[in-house]
């Protein structure tokens, strides 16, 4: 009787870990992308270390002032009102206000000549690239309207409204869509250039997490390093939307990940887990047959080499 209590203990001990360990699995330590955490998140962290040194600006360090400056000059004594214009100084406050020039759109209308040459040819003097028709918005105005879509995540309307409140300017939402949409088509070089550069780094890091695009849910992959990320937006979250990337297939470093089964089919890398998922960070080099060669484990106190199977 007492060998099957204790028995029992144990395996009732065993199924409340594995259970205590279910529930707190989350995005940020397993593969569970970040829709499933709800409203559970984590307080956010400074990343910046104490220097040591007060706010503000460090004495011996030379300061700056800021034009303009206004002089503000008492007239007469507040005790018996005599005039103050040759009394002499005796200090001075100061006070900074920070405030935003006035606003205001400009038109500028660009007219070409044409010319007739005593051969008889008539030549006409071309147009700059931003006056693309009778009438247009520069691109100041272009690189704004992305901005403001794009990295604020602003709706169309709203930047629109904005347009025609802050600057007087009515832009429907019809350009809108279309100045962002060629950003988005002046980024091609760029993106074959980044693509280039993450490809042959030595260490890249990949994840991927679900996010709601008109009610539907899609996956917003990245391969990144200390200097470059690049970001995906796909329906897929395995392979293809992987390969679809650009990334990872021409890749031959180290790709660092949180162990999903989908990253092991890229077998011209060498994998490194997660320390933000895994106690124990691991480099393991793919082989045929689902074989781990030449483990290399680095974490704390460790550097020995080990050979294992899947």
């Amino acid at each position: 009787m007492l060998s099957e209590r204790d028995a029992l203990i144990v395996a009732l001990t065993a199924k409340v870990a594995e259970l205590e360990a279910r529930v707190g699995m989350n995005s940020r330590n397993s593969s569970r992308p970040p829709s499933s955490d709800g409203y559970a998140k984590p307080a956010p962290k400074s990343r910046r270390g104490r220097s040591g040194k007060k706010p503000g600006k460090q004495p011996g360090s030379p300061g700056k002032n800021l034009a303009p400056v206004v002089e503000h000059t008492p007239e007469h004594c507040q005790g018996c009102g005599s005039d103050l214009k040759d009394a002499p100084v005796t200090g001075e406050q100061r006070r900074q206000v920070f405030e935003l020039p006035p606003v205001q759109a400009t038109v500028t209308e660009h007219r070409v000549e044409r010319r007739r040459c005593a051969c008889g040819t008539e030549t006409t003097a071309p147009f700059p690239f931003e006056a693309t028709g009778p009438t247009c918005y520069g691109p100041n105005l272009r690189a704004l309207v992305s901005y403001l879509v794009v990295r604020q995540h602003i709706p169309i309307k709203r930047v629109a409204e904005l347009l025609g409140d802050a600057y007087g300017i009515p832009v429907s939402t019809g350009t809108i869509v279309a100045m962002v949409k060629e950003g988005a088509e002046r980024l091609d070089a760029f993106l074959a250039a980044l693509r280039d550069q993450l490809g042959r780094a030595d260490v890249v890091h990949a994840d991927e997490r679900g996010l709601r695009v008109q009610a539907s849910l899609y996956w917003v992959h990245s391969v990144s390093t200390g200097l470059f990320t690049l970001y995906h937006l796909d329906k897929r979250r395995g392979v293809v939307a992987m390969d679809a990337m650009g990334v990872l297939s021409p890749l031959s470093g180290v790709v660092v990940h949180d162990g999903w089964s989908p990253y092991r089919k890229f077998t011209a890398v060498a994998h490194a887990l997660c320390n933000a998922q895994y106690a124990t960070s691991g480099i393991m080099r793919n082989r045929p047959a689902g074989v781990l060669g030449s483990l290399a484990l680095v974490g704390p106190g460790l550097a020995s080499a080990r050979e294992g199977s899947a």
